[in-house]
């Protein structure tokens, strides 16, 4: 059984080359779709053999949904260009989509944080449902919280998937800003109550709390400790803008 595997772009040049590597293990075709990256990312998709197509972001699910009409094989998989496929992963892909009954599959994800693995922090198993059979592949659904649809049934594998974000904070910063202003601009669209003050303070502290103290982030240390700040940045980044859409003059 052939598989096309999809991994959507921006500006991604420091850790695409790695997840295209690992991408060859399995995939009988590598479809790129990217947002105009400005750096190195269309040149390293096209050495490495990979069918690019540039596409303007409007949601993530978007993306990886024109990615999915672009494949030609039987299953399809998405990927981020920050994870990678491990061997043994791609043993097992290949032996199971051969055998099995299943529409769909569900992955563990390791996440890796400033190089490190977090164990807690809500990060484990951190289940991804990513493999699928294209026929019985209905879409992906939602701005930033993606919903991935299929018809049919859903099983597991054993091997997981890596995920590792670039290490340095600047990058991050400018992921973070990407997705938390398609966030907000998701609860603009929901008719979101006004931002004020208090709500602002309320929604960031309760992000700490639920990352550091409820998921045990405490217990993955100093990393622990800055992904929940990190978090509870980004509700920060969401709800200004949120605040800056409910308060834009729209008659200018």
């Amino acid at each position: 059984m052939k598989l096309s595997l999809i991994v959507i772009t921006k500006n991604n040049q420091d850790v695409l080359p790695a997840c295209l590597k690992s991408a060859r293990l399995l995939a009988d075709e590598i479809i790129v779709i990217d947002d105009f990256s400005t750096d190195k990312t269309a040149s390293l998709a096209r050495k490495s053999g990979a069918k690019i197509y540039a596409h303007k972001l409007t949601t993530f699910a978007a993306q990886r949904n024109f990615g999915a009409k672009k494949a030609s094989a039987a299953w399809l998989m998405f990927l981020d260009a920050d994870e990678t496929i491990s061997v043994q992963l791609a043993r097992e892909i290949k032996k199971t989509i051969k055998l099995t009954s299943h529409s769909a599959f569900r992955l563990r994800r390791q996440n890796y944080f400033l190089g490190r693995l977090m164990r807690h922090s809500g990060y484990w198993p951190d289940w991804q449902t990513r493999l699928f059979l294209s026929h019985d592949f209905k879409g992906v659904f939602g701005a930033t919280h993606e919903d991935y649809r299929f018809k049919g049934t859903l099983g597991s594998l054993t091997h997981p998937l890596i995920h590792r974000p670039n290490r340095r904070v600047s990058f991050g910063l400018r992921k973070s800003i990407l997705w938390t202003g398609l966030e907000a601009q998701a609860l603009f669209a929901s008719g979101h109550p006004p931002v004020t003050g208090l709500r602002l303070i309320k929604v960031m502290v309760a992000e700490f709390f639920y990352r550091y103290i409820k998921l045990t982030g405490w217990r993955d240390g100093y990393v622990g400790l800055v992904e929940a700040v990190t978090q509870a940045t980004n509700k920060f980044f969401i709800y200004q803008q949120l605040w800056e859409l409910q308060h834009e003059d729209r008659s200018l």
